[in-house]
């Protein structure tokens, strides 16, 4: 059995690190498995994996007919002459070139991961109109579309994109491992200056969708109701880093936020923080939320979607609106100021994480997936995607 996860030139992400684990159960089943990437985190982190890597260079996230044609065409031959019984896509961009190359090239197995759409619940009409439209002729490509929410599922079947058989929903999963820490609590806080400080921690790329502008802009309300000396730790790296730390250096704060860059030590960090603030515009299903839940951290993020699912309706973390600064600093203050409401809502969202989220129910999901394709493949009775 060949396997090959398509990316193209996305950056490392938490759907990467996904992206990794699939790759990595499926070889556990003696399967020779390949991630075609271009960016060079990834690629490393495959290598060392020991993962095969496909450097090449034919999706890019601009959209340029030209030369997205000669892109196609030459993932095309490459899939052509390749073997794989299985091509699994990734990415808006990743998914409709990788699609329609892999079915132009008889690929016996087609699955694509829907993330998160192009478009997104912060999206005009027409763009949803459009990036749909996409969507819906894409679905022809393909024997399954996976999303990675409920909420994701239930909108692609409102707009048409595939219909029951063809769309399913498997929830992103993490590991526990992934946020026990390794050090000393105390070597953390004396490395990073936080002896004292109430820690706020906001993970995730620095990029428009994660909303870490809002939050920075709660600060100088913080800064005003605020008893307890504070500091927000920025940990993640992206486009809007020089933006950000230039808002900051407006906004007069440089005492309050930390830019942490990107960090792998994310369970050290995790066990430092007393809340965890995660402001996204719009999501998949997040990582960074995951991982604060596992940890058993309190939770503050936004009403979209896939967190409403996750959290099972402010259950287990506080929710405020998208783009709203002053109820981000509120729902800050009101964690800060009510520890044992901090507490309940921790406890509430690690035992969602552990009955929901864990990555063995996601790889366990995928990889009967996998093996009902490859099966009713092999008897010849996959249809689905020649409808």
């Amino acid at each position: 059995m060949k396997l090959l996860h398509i990316v193209g030139d996305s950056k490392f992400g938490g759907a990467s690190v996904l992206i990794l684990r699939l790759a990595q159960k499926a070889k556990e089943f003696g399967w020779h498995v390949d991630v075609l990437t271009t960016d060079a985190t990834f690629k490393k982190v495959l290598r060392e994996s020991d993962i095969g890597v496909i450097d090449l260079d034919v999706i890019w996230r601009d959209i340029n007919p030209l030369k997205d044609l000669w892109g196609l065409y030459n993932l095309y031959n490459f899939l052509k002459n390749s073997n794989y019984t299985i091509v699994h896509t990734h990415t808006s961009k990743g998914g409709f070139v990788g699609r329609l190359a892999a079915y132009l090239a008889k690929v016996p197995i087609i699955i694509h991961t829907v993330h998160g759409f192009a478009f997104h619940e912060q999206s005009f009409w027409l763009e949803i109109k459009i990036f749909s439209f996409l969507e819906k002729l894409a679905s022809h490509w393909c024997d399954r579309i996976v999303t990675v929410s409920e909420f994701h599922k239930k909108w692609a079947l409102e707009l048409g994109i595939g219909d029951e058989e063809k769309v399913i929903a498997i929830p992103n999963g993490i590991t526990e491992e992934r946020v026990i820490p390794k050090r000393q609590k105390s070597e953390i806080q004396k490395e990073l200056n936080l002896e004292g400080k109430k820690v706020i921690l906001f993970t995730g790329r620095l990029a428009p969708q994660k909303g870490l502008e809002y939050l920075l802009k709660a600060v100088p309300i913080l800064v005003s109701k605020v008893n307890n000396s504070f500091v927000i730790l920025v940990v993640g790296d992206g486009p809007l880093r020089d933006y950000l730390e230039e808002l900051v250096r407006n906004l007069r704060i440089e005492q309050y936020v930390k830019f942490l860059g990107f960090r792998s030590d994310i369970g050290d960090l995790l066990n430092i923080s007393d809340i965890v603030v995660l402001p996204s515009l719009w999501e998949g299903l997040s990582i960074a939320l995951l991982e604060a839940m596992a940890a058993e951290k309190p939770i503050i993020t936004t009403t979209i979607g896939s967190n409403l699912e996750v959290v099972k309706d402010g259950e287990s973390a506080l929710l405020v609106p998208p783009k709203n600064s002053q109820e981000l600093a509120y729902a800050i203050i009101k964690l800060i100021e009510n520890p044992d409401l901090a507490e309940r809502l921790a406890r509430r969202a690690k035992e969602r994480y552990k009955k929901y989220y864990t990555e063995d129910s996601m790889l366990e999901k995928y990889m009967n997936l996998y093996f009902f394709l490859y099966n009713i493949n092999r008897n010849g009775k996959l249809k689905i995607k020649k409808s």
